[in-house]
């Protein structure tokens, strides 16, 4: 595979002592960069585990998430017979980072992800077998989501995880107002203060919100505790006024989405409002399934909760013979 695309620049894989790429994906998966507009992005390509791949899932992670969290997750898709394509968006991972201090999570707009994401699958599309289905989540789910909505990509179909569609305490009026307010006088480079997360070293177990899986989020704690080049802390001003515009444009746009759509919500999710997912998706007439008691990383989750994804996943795809 690595002989076909010549014209990349070989990126690398980063993990933490005692951790590695699964065995099953070390001769398949190859990391590149590619550039767009002055931005280096990096990508990961990992080729199907079958010889005639059922298609290719173009994967966009969260907010903070990088290509290595979703090594256990890129198996699971590539052992289903897909080629699995990963791009670390603008601002994370290995990607390039727009603000002089690398930890603030900061984006102007949410169409710079979507252009990237359309970019990086352009660059590639010779390597992509179709069908594509695109796959976010939460904050990817709103990138995968928009890239559709804004038509900049194509796909067959769409599957969300938790997608960022409605924020418990910034959906408020008051608060929405401020947030753009003090955007828009100067600080939306500036990132929110008193976040337990704000130098990016990970908050313990027994107070995260984002999965009950112990195994889990130490292995996932272990890269942001070990490899700073690799934190993202809290949302600047300026995220999130960016991050509202999209969700607002999405869920206004919602019936407009005219391809096979699967939105997995997240029943005890208290980052994500469960309910702006169930409306989206009957807004939209997308396939919904909510899985109660799982908190917000439902692919991070423990394996009670996380099968049920991968069920309503897998269901979705016979159904629409994908």
């Amino acid at each position: 595979m690595g002989s076909k695309v010549p014209k990349f620049e070989v990126a690398e894989l980063i993990y933490p002592e005692g951790q590695a790429l699964p065995d099953a994906l070390k001769v398949r998966a190859k990391p590149y960069y590619i550039t767009r507009d002055g931005t280096r992005l990096r990508v990961l390509l990992v080729s199907a585990a079958k010889d005639s791949p059922r298609g290719s899932l173009i994967f966009s992670p969260g907010r903070t998430e990088f290509i290595e969290k979703y090594s256990e997750v890129i198996e699971d898709f590539s052992q289903r017979g897909f080629t699995v394509f990963v791009v670390d968006p603008r601002g994370q991972g290995l990607s390039d980072r727009p603000l002089a201090d690398p930890v603030i999570s900061y984006v102007h707009d949410f169409q710079e992800y979507a252009d990237d994401l359309a970019f990086a699958v352009d660059q590639f599309e010779p390597l992509l077998p179709k069908p594509h289905i695109l796959v976010g989540h939460s904050m990817g789910g709103t990138i995968v989501l928009q890239s559709v909505l804004s038509g900049v990509i194509y796909p067959s179909a769409v599957i969300t995880s938790a997608p960022m569609l409605g924020i418990f305490d910034l959906e408020t009026p008051v608060m929405g107002w401020l947030i753009k307010f003090l955007a828009f006088i100067g600080l939306r480079t500036k990132d929110l203060p008193f976040q337990k997360q704000r130098n990016g070293e990970p908050i313990p177990f027994e107070i995260n919100k984002l999965t009950s899986d112990p195994v889990r989020y130490a292995r996932w704690a272990e890269f942001f505790r070990t490899i700073p080049r690799l934190r993202v802390g809290a949302p600047s001003f300026g995220w999130i006024s960016a991050a509202m515009k999209a969700m607002a444009y999405v869920n206004r746009n919602a019936d407009k989405l005219k391809i096979p759509s699967l939105v997995v919500a997240a029943g005890a999710d208290p980052i994500v409002d469960p309910a702006s997912n169930k409306s989206f998706a009957a807004n939209s007439g997308s396939t919904f399934h909510i899985i109660p008691g799982a908190l917000h990383e439902l692919m991070i989750e423990r394996d009670i909760y996380r099968d049920q994804f991968f069920d309503a996943f897998d269901t979705f795809l016979v159904t629409h013979a994908l």
